[in-house]
């Protein structure tokens, strides 16, 4: 198929929202990206962003990919949750050996990979050709909207490092006895995310369908191309750990942003008993300037990391800690601006704005949501950014 711009993808997403904003009530309701949704989404090709060239995707730069997520947010953060994970879980497929991609992608290019990586239990005992992988795992956002998930097991026996044991991804395919879905998604915010649980017994995955996590992660004295299957994309050459946190704050940025702009739309025509007009207050003005820049600001900082890793990547150079721990605090501190953001106009929507098919009140259940995933735990990024920068002993294992 032949290329398409970065601005037409990004241009084609902006087209959907209001489509999107349209549909959420829906979506909330359904627990699920609709049908209509999905459909929308691959005929704008959005899902082939980051998808291997090789394997009729278009190979974009991981830029891409969070500007469509932070457009598909101003309509729905649930549809732009789904989207980043299955998009971004196209750039991990390839991180896999080239056989597993070739039994994934290679019945049909538009199949969708899923994630459940935080797990109430999980193992994978080593076997002849394999491994036996039993667990439960949780927050499989769009699992009902894929055609498999990739799951994380520690391996019996065997340790990356003394007391830690070796993690490794397995892919799990739908249709098969590899796993089954648990309804277990009543929640707060991003009720259309279908995040359910995923539960496999005692299968067997092939060494071809595993992936050691160290290696998706790797960071040395010299930059390594990450997985087996090797692609062109400069992100190929920057470690999972690294961008992995990058892929989940555009969605909650970009409902902020969606607020922000409900609420402008709203004050067009809202005034108080006496007939004052509310967009004349000095405090709204306040709150759309302050929001607004913090949206802004959120953006930004997303922007201009991500064009750090692709800078430093493309010249083959290796980032410094203290960068990475940089990268690590933005993150996650571009889904606290976009909270904060949205709590200052919630607080100013009024009584009208606290009904639950109101979009600054779902923007506000959503944004809220998005920000407890562990990508987004401002808590563990300043801890990871505090080592980092003072250049001590980074301890966790997930940097």
């Amino acid at each position: 198929m032949q290329d398409i711009s970065d601005n037409t993808l990004i241009e084609g997403a902006r087209a959907l929202v209001p489509n999107l904003r349209e549909r959420a009530t829906a979506c909330e309701a359904l627990r699920r990206l609709p049908e209509e949704t999905m459909a929308e989404l691959r005929d704008a090709h959005l899902f082939r962003t980051l998808q291997p060239r090789a394997f009729g995707g278009l190979e974009k730069n991981f830029g891409t990919m969070v500007d469509i997520a932070f457009e598909l947010g101003r309509g729905c953060a649930s549809t732009a949750w789904v989207y980043q994970n299955l998009a971004m879980h196209q750039l991990l497929l390839g991180f896999f050996p080239r056989e597993a991609q070739e039994e994934f992608w290679g019945p049909d290019p538009a199949r969708l990979l899923s994630t459940a990586w935080a797990s109430r239990y999980s193992s994978a005992r080593p076997v002849e050709g394999g491994y036996r992988v039993s667990g439960h795992w949780h927050f499989a956002s769009g699992i009902l909207n894929n055609q498999g998930v990739a799951v994380m097991a520690p391996v019996d026996g065997r340790e990356m490092a003394p007391g830690i044991a070796e993690r490794r991804f397995f892919l799990l395919q739908q249709h098969t006895d590899d796993y089954r879905t648990v309804d277990v998604w009543d929640v707060v915010g991003l009720c259309g995310t279908g995040s359910n649980d995923v539960v496999a017994d005692d299968v067997f995955i092939p060494e071809h369908r595993s992936l050691s996590a160290a290696k998706a992660s790797f960071h040395g004295e010299k930059v390594a191309v990450q997985g087996e299957g090797v692609h062109d994309s400069t992100f190929y050459r920057v470690p999972l750990w690294t961008w992995f946190p990058m892929t989940i704050p555009p969605a909650v940025v970009g409902a902020a942003q969606g607020g922000l702009e409900h609420m402008i739309e709203r004050l067009e025509t809202r005034a108080d008993l006496f007939g004052n007009r509310l967009a004349e207050r000095e405090g709204v003005k306040k709150r759309l300037a302050e929001a607004s820049a913090k949206i802004d600001a959120a953006r930004l900082l997303l922007r201009r990391d991500l064009a750090e890793m692709a800078d430093l990547a493309e010249r083959w150079q290796v980032p410094t800690i203290d960068r990475r721990g940089v990268w690590r605090r933005d993150a996650a501190y571009a889904a606290v601006l976009a909270f904060e953001a949205v709590g200052q106009l919630f607080y100013r929507g009024g009584a009208h704005g606290i009904f639950n098919d109101d979009l600054l009140a779902r923007a506000y259940r959503d944004v809220g949501a998005g920000s407890c995933h562990v990508a987004t735990d401002f808590d563990t990024a300043a801890e990871i950014y505090g080592e980092a920068v003072q250049g001590l002993p980074v301890q966790n294992p997930n940097f």
